[in-house]
């Protein structure tokens, strides 16, 4: 472990094992991860490339579970309750986006500790949208006055990457409004959800401020209102 940790995240470290049972298991993808369930965390790290920047973030994700901040798991739970939104988000879209929006509130831990702000995700330099995708939403999107169900996955994905993206250095100001135009009001809804997230505290919340309940909730009630303002093909 001494690879992994220094003055900067030995906190970190003690806070977790003071909460969790903690393993450590080699990766079998190159990545680092971690999965945590109940009072067990596991962590898989790369032993031939140890990194404390990848390390502090997986130990972020677990830091999120003390504070209390369960986005992937509340949208596991929610979004079910919709036909039209269990059938047509992918598990693997909840998955990007739950583990979005933990980046949100892990990003501005991970700096202030001190960490490589290039290392935080491992496509950091890659920039999150393409002119071809811009083009296909705009040409599949829509089929004729209804919504293209099997579209609403993408595009809510990639606006997820955008939105949440790390580097400060692209400017995502044109892609945007062009994906505003596809669908203003789910944009909206996709926008107040990142803002929302930002707006919740990670220390010292008390329970009558907002947290991961509360925002998983609006977004729902946002959605369900899209549904019902629309008409869908597939």
């Amino acid at each position: 472990m001494e690879e992994l940790l220094d003055f900067r995240n030995q906190n970190l470290w003690n806070e977790i094992n003071q909460n969790y049972i903690v393993e450590i298991e080699e990766t079998t993808n190159n990545e680092y991860s971690v999965y945590s369930i109940n009072n067990s965390a596991t962590f898989f790290i790369n032993k031939n490339n140890l990194c404390k920047d990848s390390f502090t973030h997986e130990m972020l994700h677990v830091y999120m579970g003390i504070k209390d901040l369960y986005f992937s798991s509340s949208l596991k739970l929610t979004l079910p309750q919709s036909k039209i939104l269990s059938e047509n988000l992918s598990p693997q879209l909840i998955e990007h986006i739950g583990n979005s929006l933990d980046h949100i509130k892990m990003l501005p831990i991970y700096l202030e500790l001190g960490f490589d702000r290039k290392k935080f995700i491992i496509d950091y330099d890659q920039y999150k949208c393409t002119d071809e995708e811009i083009m296909i939403f705009n040409k599949y999107y829509k089929i004729g006055k209804k919504i293209n169900l099997n579209a609403i996955d993408a595009y809510i994905g990639r606006l997820i990457s955008i939105l949440c993206d790390p580097n400060a250095d692209f400017d995502y100001s044109s892609d945007l409004k062009k994906l505003e135009k596809v669908d203003p009001l789910l944009f909206k809804i996709i926008v107040r959800l990142i803002n929302h997230t930002k707006e919740v505290k990670v220390l010292d919340r008390t329970i009558f401020e907002d947290d991961h309940r509360t925002v998983i909730s609006n977004f729902y009630k946002n959605m369900v209102n899209w549904i019902s303002n629309n008409s869908f093909t597939s």
